[in-house]
């Protein structure tokens, strides 16, 4: 399994409906609305890097999203 982090700048006034949006899409498993240099953060769990390109296409699509940067995670360690 592939698993990243995608970091999402958004348009303000739009952060509910992107967060309707970003529901529908299949391999998201969080949604964080963050403060900072992004707005919102979303963790993906796919199978292949290919699926991964069609899950960044589909938040790239939603009216409202900027920007988005992904993160792909090599290592997570457990504390």
């Amino acid at each position: 399994m592939i698993n990243a982090y995608i970091l999402i700048s958004i348009r303000p006034g739009k952060s509910d409906n992107i967060i309707r949006n970003m529901r529908k899409i299949e391999n998201i498993e969080k949604i964080s609305v963050v403060a900072g240099d992004y707005d919102v953060v979303v963790r993906v769990q796919v199978k292949t890097l290919e699926k991964l390109l069609k899950v960044t296409d589909k938040l790239q699509l939603i009216d409202g999203v900027k920007k988005t940067i992904t993160q792909v995670i090599e290592k997570e360690i457990a504390l």
